[in-house]
Formats: C-alpha cells, sequence, structure tokens
C-alpha cells in the first residue's frame, strides 16, 4: 500500500471543479483544469486566473474544495457503483478556457438527459492549457500576444528582421524613383539588395506567423503539461481507489478532439506497463495500474500522424492502441485544419519524404468506390461497407480505407505499406466514421462537417469554396451556409448521438439506443440505414460485436 504523503507532487499539476447541478444529476461531471501557465514567465494564482476567462454559470464554486478532498469524492461515487465507468473527455488546439467548458457541458447535458443509468458513470472534462491566437486569455489580447511574439524573438532574427524591412522599403522606394538612365551597377546593386532583404526578412516574419498561430506552442503545452497532468490524475485517483479499499476495476473510456487525441494515446502510452509479459506477446491486458482498465477510445478529427495505424517500426502507439476494448474515428476529407494549418505545421518536423505520408488520421477516409458508375456518373455508397450481406463478416478495414487530396491524389493505406493477412493490424482495431457527405438532413444547403459534394474527391475550387464557407462559419456561427470542418462533429445531431453513446454505453449500447425494438442481428442493419441516410461511411473493425 502506497503512503497518501510520499506520492503527493511537489505542486498541484491540476485543479478539480464540480459541474452544476451535480447533486440531482444522474451522471456526476467534473472539469480538471491544468496549473500549468500559457507562458512559463507568468506569474499569479493560477486557480485564479483560470476562473477570470471563465464560464462561472457552468461551475459549482460553493463546493470548490482541495483537489484531495475532490478526489476523494469522485472515489466515492465510483465506490458506489457495480460497474463503475469513468468517461474524460480533452479538447483540441486552440482551446480557450469557456470553450472547454462549454463543450464539456454540452456532453454533460446529453448523458444526463439521454442515457438514464446513475450510479454508474462519473463524467470528467479534462482542460490542458491551449491557447486561441485571436481572441483575449491570460496571455493577453491579440494586440498584446503579437507584441510578445515579436518582444521574444532572439537577437539575431530580430535584428535580421527590422533590418531586412527596413532595406526592402528604402531599396523598392529608390527603384521606383529611379531613372532608367542611371548606372546599370547601381540598379543592379539595388535589386539585389531587395531580394536579398525581402528573403532575410520573408524567413523571419513567416517563424513569427508560425508563432502567432500559436500551433507549436500548443503543441509543446499538450506534450509537457498536458499529457504528463493527466498521468498524474490517475496516478493519484488510483492511489486514492486502493487506500478506500476498492475491489473492482473502473474502465476508462475518452473521448479525443484534434490535439486532444495527441494527449490521450501519449498519455495512454505512459499508463501502459512495458514489463507485462502479455504486451510482449503482443497481446497486452486492458488493465492500467492496481484499479484501471481501458475500455473504449473515440477520436475525433485526430491530430496525430497517419502512421498510427499503418503497419512498421514508426507506428509507436500501436502497442497502446491494442489495449483498448474499442476504438471509433471520425474523418472527414475536408478537414481545413487538419489538411491545412497541421499538416503545413508538421511538414518542418514529421520525418516522411512523401506528402501522401505527411498527413495527419482525421485526413483518412473511406475510399469512394470510383467503380460504381452508372448513365449519370458516380454513384455513392453510404452506410457501412466491409460488412457481407450474407454471412456477416466483417472484411479488414485497411482495404477500404485511403489518404486523397484531389482526383489525381490519392493513396490507398494498402498501397503505402504491407499489409500481412496472417496479421492484426492498428487499422483493425478501429471503426471508422466517414462524415465527408454527412447531413442531418436532405434538405440542408451544406454538410455539417464539409460541402457534401457527393464526389469521388474534393478538388482545389471545391476547397476554396469549402473555405469561404469555413470563414462563413468563423464570422457567424449561426450562417446556415457555414460550414466548420474541424469542430462540426459536436453540432450534428447523429454525429453527437454516435460520440457520446459509443463513449458512454459502448457499440452494442449504441445499437439498442438506434433501434431498441429491433432483434440484435437486425440492430447493425439499423445502424448502416440511420448512416446511408445520413450520407456516412462506415468502415467496422472486425472484434466488433453485434
Amino acid at each position: 500500500m502506497y503512503s497518501s504523503e510520499s506520492n503527493l507532487p511537489d505542486a498541484e499539476p491540476y485543479t478539480i471543479y464540480e459541474f452544476q447541478g451535480n447533486d440531482s444529476a444522474k451522471i456526476p461531471g467534473y472539469l480538471v483544469a491544468s496549473t500549468a501557465t500559457l507562458n512559463v514567465e507568468q506569474k499569479g494564482d493560477a486557480t485564479q486566473s483560470f476562473l477570470t476567462f471563465s464560464n462561472l454559470d457552468i461551475l459549482n464554486l460553493n463546493r470548490f474544495g482541495s483537489t484531495r478532498e475532490m478526489l476523494e469524492e469522485i472515489a466515492d461515487r465510483l465506490l458506489k457503483s457495480q460497474e463503475p465507468e469513468i468517461i474524460v473527455n480533452i479538447h483540441g488546439y486552440s482551446s480557450t478556457i469557456s470553450d472547454g467548458q462549454e463543450g464539456c457541458q454540452k456532453i454533460y447535458n446529453y448523458v444526463n438527459e439521454k442515457i438514464a443509468q446513475p450510479n454508474k458513470y462519473v463524467f470528467l472534462g479534462y482542460r490542458w492549457a491551449a491557447e486561441n491566437p485571436f481572441r483575449q486569455d491570460e496571455s493577453g489580447t491579440f494586440q498584446e500576444k503579437l507584441r510578445n511574439a515579436f518582444d521574444s524573438l532572439p537577437i539575431l532574427p530580430g535584428v535580421i528582421f527590422v533590418v531586412g524591412a527596413i532595406i526592402s522599403i528604402f531599396s523598392s522606394a529608390i527603384l521606383l524613383f529611379l531613372s532608367p538612365k542611371e548606372s546599370s551597377l547601381f540598379h543592379f546593386l539595388l535589386v539585389s539588395s531587395l531580394i536579398l532583404s525581402g528573403l532575410a526578412f520573408t524567413t523571419i516574419f513567416t517563424l513569427f506567423l508560425l508563432r502567432t498561430v500559436v500551433y507549436f506552442r500548443d503543441g509543446y503545452r499538450a506534450r509537457n503539461y498536458g499529457v504528463l497532468d493527466l498521468v498524474e490524475l490517475f496516478r493519484q485517483l488510483d492511489l486514492i481507489l486502493q487506500q478506500k479499499g476498492g475491489g473492482q476495476r473502473v474502465k476508462l473510456s475518452f473521448i479525443g478532439h484534434s490535439m486532444g487525441c495527441y494527449v490521450i494515446t501519449n498519455a495512454i502510452r505512459i499508463l501502459s506497463d512495458v514489463f507485462d509479459d502479455r504486451a510482449i506477446g503482443k497481446q497486452p491486458s486492458s488493465h492500467i495500474g492496481q484499479m484501471f482498465c481501458l475500455e473504449r477510445l473515440i477520436l475525433v478529427a485526430p491530430d496525430i500522424p497517419v502512421e498510427t495505424i499503418l503497419p512498421g517500426r514508426a507506428n509507436f502507439l500501436r502497442s497502446s492502441l491494442r489495449r483498448f476494448e474499442e476504438a471509433y474515428i471520425f474523418c472527414n476529407e475536408g478537414d481545413l485544419a487538419l489538411r491545412l494549418t497541421s499538416t503545413a505545421a508538421n511538414y518542418f518536423s514529421f520525418p516522411a519524404r512523401t506528402r501522401i505520408s505527411g498527413y495527419r488520421l482525421g485526413n483518412v477516409t473511406v475510399s469512394r468506390f470510383r467503380d460504381r458508375f452508372d448513365r449519370t456518373g458516380y454513384i455513392p455508397q453510404y452506410g457501412i461497407v466491409n460488412l457481407s450481406q450474407q454471412d456477416d463478416a466483417i472484411d479488414r478495414p485497411y482495404k477500404y480505407l485511403e489518404i486523397r487530396s484531389s482526383n489525381r491524389e490519392h493513396r490507398k493505406l494498402e498501397e503505402m505499406r504491407a499489409f500481412l493477412e496472417t496479421e492484426v493490424q492498428a487499422a483493425d482495431f478501429f471503426t471508422y466514421f466517414d462524415c465527408t457527405d454527412y447531413k442531418d438532413e436532405p434538405s440542408q444547403r451544406t454538410g455539417i462537417v464539409s460541402l457534401a459534394l457527393q464526389q469521388p474527391a474534393i478538388n482545389f475550387w471545391d476547397y476554396v469554396l469549402l473555405s469561404v464557407a469555413a470563414i462563413r462559419k468563423l464570422r457567424n456561427y449561426n450562417d446556415p451556409q457555414g460550414v466548420d470542418t474541424h469542430t462540426g462533429y459536436f453540432e450534428g445531431k447523429f454525429s453527437q448521438q454516435a460520440i457520446y453513446e459509443l463513449a458512454f454505453l459502448g457499440f452494442q449500447g449504441f445499437l439498442q439506443s438506434l433501434a431498441p425494438e429491433a432483434q440484435e442481428k437486425a440492430r447493425i442493419d439499423v445502424l448502416s440505414k440511420e448512416c446511408s441516410k445520413r450520407q456516412i461511411q462506415v468502415v467496422l473493425a472486425p472484434r466488433l460485436k453485434f
């Protein structure tokens, strides 16, 4: 048995808040907030800074206690259950404090209204220190962030930036007023100085822009604070459950969005026991620590490498993913955040030789069945695409998955790597929901996360139109012609139902909620029809039972 004092960290890595209405809620909810600051120089009380930018209507501050007290309250709730489960939601890149809270509150309200299983679940929303570049937070206003970005430039790049800008401006001005009769040598020197200073200025300005979009800053905080603070949360909760005499393991399920998927998968890597004999035999147990076991993993628009599901030495997550009983990916071809921002940012660091290999896991899509044509052209196939109608056999998922960025550039996964039929691959662990053409209602003018064009691929001009729709959504979130390509999954009615119920109820429970009156074997057909109606392509994992 561990000592309660010797296992405490040097400083509290997180604080825990209770959601409003927990006393009467069927499923209690808590918000776990990392105390890591956005900037290392930041001083003051991290808790007070968090509350300054919080939506206080969501939190019950009247019952705010120490971290130890809140962990004990969570442990007590779990110990009352015959089948205790924790479901954790983790936000993604560029999420403000209030954004994360409102996203967690949406899940909390949904499950308390729709999932009537009291004294079983505890819902945790996990807030790691992400930063929005355009909105005010503890780093300041947008203008202050720009000033801080310039002030933090190292001396040499700062000098190059300023001198390059000055020389470029003066050279351009002189060239504008230079007489054609002037010395050709002088003209050559001016043009040369303009080109060199312009290149120097542009290089530093590009670095400045990369700093202001905060992608790398969020990546650093996710890697060094978000992951480790989440690990510490479960380490301490595991210890308290042991001290209270917990007799059964608590199931852990995760909902991750965008960079939050990186936090989850890397935390699981740390929590996994590398000395487990079953892990060495490539059949690792789902058990984590003394009191937990992994249950379900839902990755929504995951901002992690596509290598995660490919065979080969470069797949560093395969052993961790094997530990989950069920795993799901929600993806779409038109995800601008992943296709443009994330892919461009990771171009500098990800060791890929080809452009296709540099795409993210959220860019993986279901093959568009280009051989299906009639007189009118392309016939899309929606619903479950790898399920045999004769014997209900599920075909290997990798045969139905691809990376595509246009009609000219698309590669199936089996063309990117050699998949062995005799081995279970990482791609086989997941069930995939391709929401590229997803609509809740046929009458909707645009899709939920894309334009829903029902084409073999989204091409250049389609991306231009999609970018316009995304900008409209940013300017007015209620614009019916706007599209949120990265987080729209949490706005669609069916996608919300699928994500939340798969996380809380699992695949069998989700099927039962879709067709409570149908026989078990008929429910899978109902799922296929419901997805087909909404233009979603689904590839099932072979290990799912129905």
